[in-house]
């Protein structure tokens, strides 16, 4: 079985039980320092399953990528009890990938983004002064994709762990690994 299949049949799953962010999921990476860096964020997946997000040029995560590409992905499923991590690494996102990307992006988030995009993690004196921007923007501006619209995809995947509390006694935990540029799985069934 292809873990990534698998993957988008639980995150399907999760949506059905009515999770408002069946797509998010915790990125881990290192920063220059070597420590550890998480965050939240909204993942998407291609045909084949292969995850991808996106992001703001002047966020932690793409320092950090830039510096290392390697980083894990951990969805956390809480009304099904089950988790998915994998590891792997990772590529900028082609520029007419974004743009179809931006585009299946609901338009109020698109205009939003426009506000917030190019400043994210600056510091913030008051929301007042993003909502006042966000009342300027001329209409059908959100149709544009912004440089500052920048995303990173997974092109190599190494180890996808999932993990499920079931009815029984013990949870089931399934380790899949292959070798760099190998096609095949390995399945390995380890104690919870």
């Amino acid at each position: 079985m292809n873990p990534l299949s698998r993957l988008l049949q639980w995150v399907q799953e999760e949506r059905t039980t009515g999770a408002p962010f069946s797509h998010g999921a915790v990125l881990g990476t290192t920063g220059r320092d070597g420590s550890p860096r998480t965050r939240m964020l909204g993942v998407h997946f291609d045909a084949d399953g292969w995850p991808r997000f996106h992001t703001s040029p002047g966020s932690r995560k793409v320092e950090d990528l830039e510096l290392n590409p390697r980083a894990s992905l951990t969805f956390a499923f809480q009304h099904s009890l089950r988790s998915v991590s994998l590891e792997g690494t990772l590529e900028p996102i082609p520029r007419h990938q974004l743009i179809k990307d931006w585009l299946a992006l609901e338009p109020s988030f698109r205009r939003s983004y426009l506000v917030f995009g190019h400043r994210s993690g600056l510091p913030l004196d008051a929301t007042e002064a993003l909502e006042q921007t966000l009342q300027g923007i001329p209409p059908g501006a959100e149709n544009e994709t912004p440089d500052s619209f920048i995303g990173y995809r997974f092109t190599g995947i190494g180890r996808v762990a999932f993990y499920s509390v079931g009815t029984g006694p013990f949870a089931q935990h399934e380790v899949f690994t292959r070798d760099e540029g190998s096609k095949e799985w390995k399945c390995l069934r380890v104690v919870p």
